[in-house]
């Protein structure tokens, strides 16, 4: 595999587990916020339609109470400059980046699927709290 394709792997692919797993939590929010949507949709679509309106029908709410993510991951630890304001480097933070591993990245690095870290997370819905109620 040339230099180009290893290039774009490493971009495409090789991610600071943050974000992962930030990418997971936004498309997880995402969906619910279509379903309440689409729910919201469907039921001023009733009270607006003159022969459903007459009868107490009411929208179907879905919610998504959680979601559990299991994934095999190869994982490396850099560190990334903190620059000051004045593009001084102030020191180094450790960063975990994470491969998924599929076919494109075992043959490209030779990787060991034995060796994969398993990531595991659960995505749980809360109520809103109270102060958030009230405004």
């Amino acid at each position: 595999m040339n230099e180009d394709n290893t290039k774009i792997i490493n971009e495409v692919l090789i991610s600071p587990l943050s974000q992962i797993i930030r990418e997971v939590g936004t498309s997880i929010a995402e969906t619910q916020k279509a379903l309440d949507r689409n729910s919201l949709n469907t039921q001023l679509e009733i009270e607006n339609d003159e022969i459903l309106s007459q009868y107490d029908i009411q929208a179907t709410w879905h919610h998504i109470p959680e979601v559990e993510l299991e994934l095999k991951m190869a994982l490396s630890m850099s560190y990334e400059e903190e620059k000051d304001s004045k593009g001084k480097v102030r020191g180094y933070r450790p960063v975990l980046r994470a491969a998924p591993i599929n076919a494109s990245y075992r043959s490209l690095y030779g990787y060991d699927v034995e060796g994969a870290s398993t990531l595991k997370a659960k995505f749980v819905s809360i109520p809103p709290s109270v102060q958030l109620m009230k405004e």
